[in-house]
């Protein structure tokens, strides 16, 4: 299954839904927060080696 930031998203905005409805649905939120920050922070990392690559 290929992951990208737009599912990651929409899966963020069911979680926030579901722990309104349930705590007990916490981690799945926080993870889901977590691997969007890691997602975004990996494209940058990727931009900035490119960056570098053309100098």
């Amino acid at each position: 299954m290929h992951v990208n930031l737009d599912t990651l998203q929409a899966a963020y905005s069911k979680a926030a839904l579901l722990v309104i409805e349930d705590p007990v649905y916490l981690p799945v939120f926080e993870r889901i927060e977590r691997e969007i920050a890691l997602f975004k922070n990996q494209g940058d990392t990727i931009q900035r080696a490119k960056a570098i690559a053309r100098r």
